[in-house]
């Protein structure tokens, strides 16, 4: 699952472990085992604090991202033993969702940024063909000969 958005990975990981049997904070360890990162860090440090029993709103408020605030709001919720496999269902398909829309956004802003190259470098040297022939002229015709 490489280049796959971070909390897209995290959820696919608890997924797999809910239909394996197994609770939903194994399937956090395989995702803290398995990714290193911003968010895997971000991730064991909530996981952390969930441990010690201490408040975790302030950490899930630090995220800018609203997409994994939700994703650690819903495990928390089945670390605490409700039944989350139907939301998490749903939570994919909004999150490849976010992810195609993202991405369709990027391509959309990639013809623009192609244009930077083209106006930096060839645009010149265009100029260069088109005027250097007349500039030649110019010179040959003011040495008089």
């Amino acid at each position: 699952m490489e280049g796959v958005a971070p909390p897209l990975s995290l959820l696919l990981c608890v997924k797999r472990g809910l239909e394996k049997g197994q609770p939903t904070k194994s399937g956090v360890l395989h995702y803290l085992k398995r990714y290193q990162g911003e968010f895997p860090e971000q991730v064991s440090r909530w996981l952390a604090l969930l441990q010690q029993g201490k408040d975790t709103h302030g950490l899930i408020k630090e995220i800018s991202s609203p997409h994994r605030q939700v994703v650690l709001q819903l495990l928390e919720r089945g670390l605490r033993g409700e039944a989350i496999y139907n939301v998490i269902v749903s939570l994919e398909d909004e999150l490849i969702e976010a992810c195609q829309e993202e991405i369709s956004t990027k391509l959309a802003r990639l013809p623009f940024l192609l244009l930077i190259p083209l106006l930096l470098f060839q645009f010149p040297a265009f100029l260069l063909l088109l005027f250097g022939p007349l500039l030649q002229n110019f010179f040959h015709s003011l040495g008089g000969g």
